[in-house]
Formats: C-alpha cells, structure tokens, sequence
C-alpha cells in the first residue's frame, strides 16, 4: 500500500476486490485510494483527493528532518499483552501511543539510508494505518543489521520482535512492510540488502496464505540460500504466549533449505512431445549465425571471444538492440564504458547515426527523438549497471541475479569477464574458474541467457589476432572454463587479408546444441551510421550511388574512428 508523503491517512472498511472477487481483501482508506490484501491491486476511486510528493528540490537533511516532524512519537514500554519485554520494543523503537483520540501500537519504519520515515499504525481492533512516506519504507528493523551470515524474515512486526527477543535481540531479524500478500514486492525491493547475508530463514505464518508467500520468497533468491522455518503455533508470537519460546529457536535452526525438485511425470509431457523445439522464438540478428546457433535460448552461457580492438563492444551493442527492439527484457553490465556511451551507442543504432564517434552527426532533438522512441515511457524495459571499471566477481553476480529474478530480465550482458579479474591480486585462472562457474549457475537458478564477453590470450608465433590470427576455444584469457562452462562460443576475427578493412569474420568455435560450428557470416561496420551488419546487407546503409552524388570516397570514410 503506498501513501503520499507526510499525509495521513485512515482506514474506513474492507470491501469486496472487482479484480481477484474476494470478498473482504480489499480495504477503502479516507484519501479514496483502495489496496487488496490478496491480489494487491492498487486502486483511487472517483473523486479521490489528489496524492501531493514532496518536492524533489528540497535539500534532504530538511526533508528528513520534515518527515521526523510528522510522525508520532509514543511511548517505549512493555506490552505484557504480546510477551513483548520494554528492552525488546525499545531495539526495534516500537512504541504504544494514541492516534486520533485512540490507542495504538506504533511501529516505526527507515529508508535505505536509516532515517525514519513512516510509522504503521495498529489499533485495538487489527484496523492498520500508514502516516509518512510509504514508498520509502524498507524491511522492518533492516536498519539494526547491515549484513552478516544469517538473516531471519519475519511477517509481521510483532513476529519481529518475538523472534528477535529469543536470540537476545543480537541475531537479525526482520519483517515484512506489509504482510504475505506482498512477500515478493519486498523482498524485490529489499533485494540488495537481503543479499547482503549468507542465509535467509524464511519464518512466514504457518497458515496457507504465510505459506504460500515463504515458498514464492524461497523462490525468489539464490538456490542454497534460502530456508523455511515451520513453528508449532499460527505464527511466532503466539508460540512465545504459550510458552513455546524454545521452539522458535530451535525452528530457526532446524529450519529446512528450500530446494525445488524438479521431478514430473513422464505423461504430464504427452501434450507438448511434438512441439518442435530446435529453434528458438528468441533470434541473433545475424541471419548465418541464427541459422547455425538456432537462436538465444533461456539457461544458456553465451561467450563472444574476439582481440583487442576488434570490435566485441559494437558487437554485443548490435546483439543487445536487435533483442531489446523484439520484445526481450534487456539487462546489461558494459563495465569499459559509462551508461552514457552504452545508450549513445543503442540511441546512434536506432537512427542509424553513429553519434558516439561524432555527436554532430544528429541534432539533440533527434537523440531525444530517438531515445524516447527506443527507451521512453511504454517501451520495453532496459537496464543498465551504473558502475564503470568495477571489478568485485561477487557484486557483479549479485547484480546479475537481481536483473534476472528481481527485474525479471530475460537476457543479460556482461562485457566484459576479463575485467572481474584484471585489476585484483590474486590468481587470475582461479578467480575466473570461480566467476564462471557461479555465472553458470545463475543461468540455470534464474532460466536466464547469459552473454559474456571474453578478451583473449595473445598466440603463439608474430601475428596477433588484431593483425587476422584465427581465434581459438584455448585462447579465451586466463581460464579453460570460460569455453567449457560456455554453451556456445563466438568468435570475431577481422579480415586476415586485409587486417585495416571495416571486415569482421563470424566463427562458431562451440554449439553445444547441435554441435555444429564454423563460419558463421561476415560483418561490415559502416561507420557513419556506427552499425555491424551483414555483408550483404551493408548497402542498405551505404550505397554505392549515394556515395557518388556525395562526392565520396573510400578515404574519406576510412578517416573516422576505428571500430570500438
């Protein structure tokens, strides 16, 4: 449920949901907005107040301060009616107090930075208001713990402390902002700092509805790192009140990891055996190498192996805008570039103006033009990692697992491995076994293909691969498991009869699908409209009798920036 900013606002009644058809899952508040509990629709009915924000300009110390202001402040003591110690409600600030003339409990919410900025109000009755900014609200009490081994996810706040107070309240425990029915919600938006801890106890109440909520969470995250608790009693709190203390540590640590088992019947398959597979729906846009690799397929590691200066940004670009403009949710981590270049280079592709070597070449109309044709309100979804040079294998995986699960990106790309390694001690083939094999994994856990980008050991003997030396599977730099961890291997070579020219050789080095390899296409890069296409398509962008009218020539063309 989401509120305006420093406004309060109360609930009025539960009604019946027009989406999901529950009959009493949908609460009315007084601002005419409505949220349901079970399908968690967001609705404003005719005539609602109008939601203010406040104001982006102002400075953020005053905003908070502001925002402290607002909210309620209560009284710290033990509440012997929940088995709730002053100690314990004192650690997560919760607070017994009075809104609107009525006695409340008030629980306390932070933003990402530790600052507070809502309050969830319960009354005698269960009825539950939010006064502050609830699109700020984090995980209940995440602002006590920054990371460690393990972290317990609780569904209420109560629960929270319960289970907080069992552990001497030294272990970190959290709970969810608004219950089961937006488990996932949170736990997506909450997905850095979840992450920031080796194991995640997933302790839900044990009705079907808490149940249902622990399974999507478990899910969600990282296979191995999520467990379930199963208490004797509906929820936590209740076991405390009947004495039951014990078991909630004992829940805790006995909890089981949550692992699917993938195991079906032989005859659920007889309706979809003769769907033909070998190809699919998801194409390259190169029309050899789609026919070779038949198409970008989920749980598959893609490696694209090519020399320095050859061209593997322009060509992951080319692969990138080719999905992102057919419909695929698009994730990507050029980590030699800034996002600036990386969306130059997109925006440039889609008016066919190569914009990052010239920025003259179009108007800043046209960019805009363009960029909101290709990135703007309604189109597909794109992301970007806004982190040039960096170089930690494990942030790197953690981001590419939220892409996948929290964004639900269908394609990711890491240009390139070879950084990961490049500038941190240690030994480099084992640093890039263990990225590779890690980067493998989150392929098959999040049903995800995976584009990585390789830079390659210089051969044996005097030609290099900028001056036409083939490229081989043994070459990729530092490790042999980004080739055997790899479904598929690219390489791109340049024209090792004239190794200057605009001309890049497509090889398929390994297809583990069908197991065929070998040339794969030839690429131009035309470098006025800065784009990698097929040879025989290249006159599309330039052709022969518009060069002519123009004047031009080939050294006049062949005096722009080299292929990046």
């Amino acid at each position: 449920m989401e509120t305006a900013r420093n406004e309060e606002v109360e609930f009025i009644e539960h009604t019946h949901c027009e989406r999901c058809g529950s009959s009493d899952a949908n609460a009315r508040y007084s601002d005419g907005h409505t949220y349901c509990f079970s399908c968690e629709a967001y609705g404003e009915e005719e005539g609602a107040k109008p939601r203010s924000h406040a104001s982006p300009a102002t400075p953020l110390s005053a905003a908070h301060k502001a925002q402290s202001q607002d909210l309620l402040t209560g009284e710290i003591k033990a509440i012997p009616a929940r088995g709730l110690t002053q100690q314990a409600c004192a650690k997560y600030g919760y607070k017994i107090g009075t809104y609107k003339g009525e006695p409340v409990h008030i629980a306390t919410y932070h933003d990402k930075d530790g600052h507070p900025v809502a309050q969830k109000i319960r009354t005698a009755d269960k009825r539950f208001n939010i006064i502050g900014d609830a699109k700020a609200m984090t995980l209940f009490g995440s602002n006590l713990w920054a990371k460690g081994k393990k972290l317990t996810l609780c569904e209420g706040e109560v629960d929270t402390i319960t289970v907080s107070a069992q552990f001497g309240l030294k272990w970190a425990v959290v709970g969810l902002p608004h219950g089961a029915a937006s488990a996932v919600k949170a736990v997506r938006q909450n997905w850095d700092y979840i992450m920031g801890f080796d194991e995640v106890v997933i302790m839900m109440d044990m009705d079907e509805a808490g149940q249902r909520a622990a399974k999507a969470i478990a899910e969600l995250l990282p296979v191995g790192r999520a467990k379930i608790a199963s208490l004797p009693c509906k929820d936590a709190n209740e076991c405390l009140m009947q004495g039951k203390g014990k078991e909630i540590i004992e829940a805790v640590y006995q909890a089981k990891s949550y692992r699917p088992d993938g195991i079906v019947a032989a005859n659920d398959y007889r309706d979809t055996i003769t769907i033909d597979e070998a190809a699919s729906a998801v194409s390259y846009p190169f029309s050899m190498l789609n026919e070779i690799l038949k198409g970008v397929r989920p749980m598959e590691m893609v490696s694209v192996l090519a020399g320095s200066g050859v061209g593997k940004s322009t060509f992951v670009r080319e692969i990138a805008y080719h999905l992102h403009t057919n419909g695929q949710r698009l994730g990507m981590l050029m980590l030699e570039e800034s996002v600036k270049r990386t969306l130059l280079g997109l925006v440039g592709m889609h008016i066919n103006k190569n914009i990052t070597v010239d920025r003259t070449l179009a108007t800043d109309e046209e960019v805009l033009e363009g960029f909101d044709d290709l990135v703007g309100e309604g189109r597909h979804p794109l992301y970007l990692y806004d982190s040039f040079g960096a170089n930690d294998i494990q942030d790197i995986a953690n981001k590419l697992r939220y892409l996948a699960s929290a964004l639900e990106c269908d394609v990711l790309i890491l240009d390139h491995i070879s950084l990961l390694v490049s500038a941190a001690d240690g030994d480099e083939r084992r640093m890039l076994d263990a990225a590779c094999t890690v980067f493998r994994q989150i392929c098959q856990e999040c049903n995800v293909t995976l584009i990585l980008v390789s830079h390659l050991s210089r051969p044996s003997g005097g030609v290099g691969h900028e001056a036409g030396a083939a490229v081989r599977l043994s070459q990729a730099r530092g490790s042999h498991a980004i080739a055997q961890l790899s479904d598929a291997c690219i390489a791109l070579q340049v024209d090792p009869d004239d190794p200057d020219a605009d001309i890049r050789h497509l090889r398929v080095l390994k297809n583990r699908f069908t197991g065929q390899t070998g040339d794969a296409g030839v690429l131009v890069y035309h470098r006025e409209s800065g784009r990698l296409v097929e040879e025989e398509l290249s006159h599309l962008l330039d052709p022969e009798n518009d060069n002519e009218e123009k004047g031009e020539t080939d050294d006049d063309i062949s005096a722009n920036e080299p292929v990046q």
